[in-house]
Order: C-alpha cells, then sequence, then structure tokens
C-alpha cells in the first residue's frame, strides 16, 4: 500500500472533522498572515494576487491562479504541505485551535480632513446643501461624461446634490421617501480624492433608479449606474427599464432590501466592477439567490461602467474631430 494512503487512512472520521471545521480567517490571522476586510462578505491576503476568503471563513478563491478550497487545501497552497502535513497542522501538531475572531485592516480608509463628522450611533443627518449646483455638475457632466438629462433628473428626485464642501452627495431613500443612507465623492479630478458614507447611513436603502419591468442591475457606486444609463441612452438610444441600484460597495445588503420590497423582480443582473473584487462579490451574490433568481453578469469593458464611458465619449470626440477636419480639406 502506498505510504501516503497509509498515513491518510490513520486519521480518524473526528480527526478530519476538526480539520475540516476549523475556520480560514482565524488559521490565517494565527499563523501571521495579514487580513484585509473588503467588505462584508469578504476578506483578502494583500500581496498573493487576489487571494479572498469567504467572510464566514469557510471557502477561499484566488482568483489569478484559479485555485479555491477549504481550509486544507488553503494550508495546502499557503504553507506547501502535503495533504497529510495540512491535516496534522490543523488538527493540533502547530497549536493552531484558536476562538478569536481575526484583527483585519479595513480596506476602505476615511480621509483625515473627514473624521471628525463620523458619528458612531446617533440620528442620520445629510450634510447641509450648497446654494449652487455648479461643482457637482462640471464634474458629473463634463469630467465623468455622465448625460446632463439624466444628472438633472437625479437631482429633481433629490438623489443627488451638491454639499458645502462643494462634494456630490449621492442619496438612498426607504418607502416613506425619508433619505437613508448618503455617500460622499469629492468633485476634484486630480490631487487628494475622498469618498466616504455619511454617519449612521444605513447601506439596506440603496441610491436607485426605479424600473418598469422585472430585471435589477447591480452597480458597486451610484456613478457607474449613471453611467450605464448615460452609455444605454447614448449607444442604444434606448430607455433603461430595468430597475438600477447601487450597492455602495459589494456587500448584497441593498439588493437583499430591494428585492423584498419589490416582489415583481425575477432575474438579477450583475454589473459590478470587472476586477477580482468585483468577480467575487458576483460569485458570492450568485450563490445566495440562484435559487430565486435568473442571475446574469454583464461586466464592463474596463475596470467600471463609467471608465467605459469617459472611454467612449474620448472615441467620439476624435471622431468628430476627424470629420471636421475631413469637411474642411474637402472645402479647400
Amino acid at each position: 500500500m502506498p505510504k501516503q494512503i497509509y498515513q491518510e487512512r490513520r486519521f480518524s472520521d473526528q480527526q478530519l472533522q476538526q480539520a475540516n471545521s476549523t475556520n480560514i480567517l482565524d488559521y490565517a490571522n494565527n499563523r501571521g498572515y495579514p487580513i484585509m476586510k473588503v467588505s462584508n462578505t469578504a476578506y483578502k491576503i494583500p500581496g498573493h494576487g487576489g487571494l479572498y476568503i469567504n467572510a464566514d471563513g469557510q471557502k477561499w478563491n484566488w482568483f489569478s491562479q484559479n485555485k479555491g478550497g477549504g481550509v486544507v487545501q488553503f494550508v495546502m497552497e499557503m504553507e506547501k504541505l502535503s495533504w497529510v502535513d495540512a491535516i496534522k497542522q490543523l488538527i493540533g501538531d502547530s497549536g493552531n485551535t484558536v476562538a478569536s475572531r481575526p484583527e483585519v485592516i479595513d480596506a476602505i480608509k476615511i480621509p483625515a480632513t473627514s473624521q471628525s463628522q463620523i458619528v458612531h450611533k446617533g440620528e442620520f443627518i445629510l450634510p447641509e446643501k450648497n446654494n449652487t449646483f455648479n461643482h457637482m455638475l462640471a464634474y458629473l457632466i463634463n469630467s465623468r461624461c455622465i448625460d446632463k438629462g439624466i444628472v438633472y433628473e437625479f437631482i429633481k428626485e433629490g438623489k443627488v446634490y451638491e454639499n458645502k464642501q462643494r462634494s456630490c452627495v449621492f442619496v438612498g431613500f426607504d418607502d416613506t421617501g425619508q433619505a437613508r443612507y448618503a455617500s460622499v465623492r469629492s468633485t476634484n479630478t486630480y490631487g487628494k480624492i475622498y469618498k466616504f458614507d455619511v454617519a449612521n447611513s444605513d447601506k439596506a436603502y440603496p441610491f436607485s433608479c426605479k424600473g418598469k419591468d422585472g430585471t435589477v442591475c447591480v452597480f458597486e457606486a451610484p456613478i457607474d449606474l449613471m453611467s450605464y444609463l448615460t452609455i444605454t441612452k447614448k449607444c442604444l438610444n434606448e430607455e433603461v427599464t430595468q430597475h438600477c441600484i447601487s450597492l455602495g460597495g459589494v456587500s448584497d445588503k441593498a439588493l437583499d432590501y430591494y428585492l423584498k420590497k419589490n416582489k415583481q423582480i425575477k432575474s438579477i443582473m450583475l454589473c459590478l466592477d470587472n476586477d477580482e473584487a468585483g468577480h467575487f462579490a458576483c460569485q458570492q451574490i450568485i450563490q445566495k439567490y440562484k435559487e430565486r433568481y435568473d442571475i446574469t453578469e454583464n461586466y464592463p469593458i474596463s475596470k467600471d461602467f463609467n471608465e467605459d464611458l469617459v472611454t467612449l465619449q474620448i472615441e467620439q470626440n476624435r471622431c468628430a474631430s476627424r470629420e471636421e477636419e475631413d469637411e474642411y480639406e474637402c472645402s479647400l
């Protein structure tokens, strides 16, 4: 009998269950790996090309290496151990029996200039409105290339405005029309850029656009949502009939709430960022909702839909410039 098979069989069912029940996050923390929280559903180990761990600590995926699995496979990969030695490591040879939750590095840092505005508990209060929309309009329409009519429609509905710091404020409402969530994004294109959620915001109430059919399109950020509306309007000359929501990241809290409040929705179109975090979040959402909804993935060509929109606008400007040059040459 091969030596490895003999060694594998010497583990009891209880020992194998003990090994497989080890929390990956606890193990990684105990071994000293840096753990970065990227969302409510996922953690990341920096420096490993997109190695993500589910928030429950049961599964991991390393997208760039096309690897993943449970805790045993994690130990084998990270420690370069055989299956037998990985089991030994997990059941006690390494003393790995930790119960505390890992200390994590927060992936999203609130800028120092805005920390004084943070109140950990208390009333949700929208930032004070500015007496102008000029900076916000210049940023959204000129810098981000979002259609002017779309921007004005969101302004009309009170879902976007400019605050006293000349930043964009994107607002989410509950069923009664009460603002319950807001995110702030600076309007400068260069230099130090900041974005954060207003204190005591509830991510269950998303920045959204009400639709007419049974599909909801899911985006990470309000600007991506508005960019998608613009692309559809300018390129396809069509009106978006789907519901559109922004998660304010990659947590599905807003999606879960929106689906419960809109029972007519039967399908989900995931329009998250075309990067490792976006792909990971899509897989998490698919696993959670696939039994109840038809789910499709609609990734942008670039990292996100605003990058696609800006690229499209640049190309259109080039084409227009070439046409003007051709017309001028023909008139000579």
